[in-house]
């Protein structure tokens, strides 16, 4: 189990862990699927699930079956194979290249159509069906029929939180205990943190602040925690409210188009403004803290801040 395949082939053996983190409330973030596992160290005594690649679908996509198998990691694959499939063939990415889920068995001779019925694996498109690798073309009339009946599955492209997830479920309702969320609540001091992906954006912006959460993002800064000394010369406290006042301006000067993308909440002891496009507060933080940090561009900024400031009045 220590050694991980980044890349799987046809007909590979792969272990599915039922006890990761699945939208716990006390895992940040919610996307669980990003969070390296290479290194972690899998409980040998835990029940896995498994499943099979049956055909590479996409860029780190998979054609796969899960089977009905559950229990220990066996010495070989043969009742992992035997016990059948727990649910239909699905499509589904993202879990292998960063240790999630890890190849146990190679099989170098499977063959899809003998070993896996490929020529009865379907999925459902808006014009076509998708069976044994040949797309079929099908009438509005047959689409709505087979959407109906459930026989064909969609293609939806599945990530490793959702499978584990839908396993439980299937498991719980066969009447199967995994005890799940008692154990990953035990050990949720032993699961590798999410790498913080905005941690260079974060240190090159100090003291400002940055926070990303929820798709929502905020660049803060303690009233007065930069250039007091300039806010004074010009009379000013250098409150949240003047720290808005000097943004609004830089923006208007700078990035004019994008200022409907901002929404300003400030108080006196703080400056803060969001939005919900990273990519527009990411330029706006690097270019604004840049400026602040130069006292002859920040004095500038301030000096066309009262000067629109006193038109405005």
């Amino acid at each position: 189990m220590d050694k991980i395949k980044k890349i799987p082939a046809c007909g590979d053996i792969f272990m599915i862990p039922l006890y990761l983190p699945s939208y716990q409330k006390w895992r940040d973030p919610l996307f669980d699927e990003f969070i390296d596992y290479k290194r972690y160290r899998f409980h040998p005594d835990d029940p896995f699930a498994f499943g099979r690649i049956i055909e590479p679908y996409a860029k780190n996509l998979y054609i796969m079956e899960i089977f009905r198998y559950t229990g220990s990691i066996p010495d070989s694959p043969e009742c992992i194979i035997q016990s059948g499939r727990l649910l239909k063939p699905l499509i589904a990415g993202g879990m292998f290249h960063r240790g999630r889920w890890r190849v146990l068995f190679e099989h170098p001779a499977y063959d899809k159509w003998k070993d896996s019925d490929y020529d009865t694996i379907s999925f459902l498109y808006g014009t076509s069906v998708w069976k044994g690798g040949k797309d079929i073309p099908i009438t509005p009339q047959q689409h709505h029929e087979l959407w109906h009946s459930g026989d064909i599955a969609l293609p939806a492209i599945n990530g490793p939180v959702a499978v584990e997830c839908n396993i439980r479920q299937i498991l719980a309702e066969q009447g199967v205990e995994l005890d799940y969320e008692q154990t990953v609540a035990g050990r949720k001091d032993e699961y590798p943190r999410p790498r913080d992906m905005d941690k260079t954006l974060k240190e090159t912006i100090l003291p400002f602040r940055w926070i990303g959460e929820n798709r929502s993002y905020t660049l803060t800064l303690d009233a007065n925690a930069l250039n007091y000394e300039i806010f004074a010369e010009a009379g000013l406290s250098g409150s949240g409210y003047d720290w808005e006042q000097i943004a609004v301006t830089y923006i208007k000067e700078n990035m004019a188009e994008l200022q409907s993308k901002f929404t300003f909440d400030c108080e006196a002891d703080t400056f803060s403004v969001r939005t919900s496009v990273k990519k527009v507060l990411k330029e706006f933080a690097i270019a604004f803290h840049q400026c602040c940090m130069d006292p002859a561009a920040f004095r500038a900024l301030l000096t066309k801040s009262r000067e629109a400031d006193s038109y405005l009045s």
